[in-house]
């Protein structure tokens, strides 16, 4: 369990303020004006403790850095393959049952494919 201390406040409340999927990275660029002392290492450490505690969501996306979703409700995620946004996906999401041997926590789904201003900017560079 990670200290209610004031770094965890403002990194729960900036991942919440974000609506971009952000990485460690992301939410560390948000945060360093507002926290100047706060190390990159403190972040990671303690986005991990929060997705861990269920405070907020971890998207693991192949070959990326983990996007941090505030959302915890079960939903789906994309991720263009062209500019690497991830963002939720519209999806008929089944209940997914416990059992009495494994509890279900979450259900992850991950499409990837091309984002809508990815597939303009292409059909732009094509044309032009």
């Amino acid at each position: 369990m990670v200290r209610n201390t004031v770094q965890r406040r403002l990194l729960l409340e900036t991942v919440r303020s974000m609506t971009n999927h952000p990485s460690a990275d992301e939410v560390y660029e948000a945060v360093s004006p507002r926290c100047p002392g706060i190390s990159r290492a403190t972040v990671y450490r303690v986005l991990g403790a929060l997705a861990d505690e269920w405070e907020i969501r971890r998207v693991a996306v192949p070959n990326a850095p983990d996007r941090f979703d505030f959302t915890l409700s079960r939903h789906a995620h994309c991720r263009c393959l062209s500019c690497g946004r991830v963002s939720d996906f519209p999806l008929p999401f089944p209940d997914a049952e416990s059992s009495e041997d494994f509890q279900v926590r979450n259900v992850e789904v991950l499409v990837t494919g091309t984002c809508r201003e990815c597939l303009k900017k292409n059909q732009a560079d094509s044309a032009g």
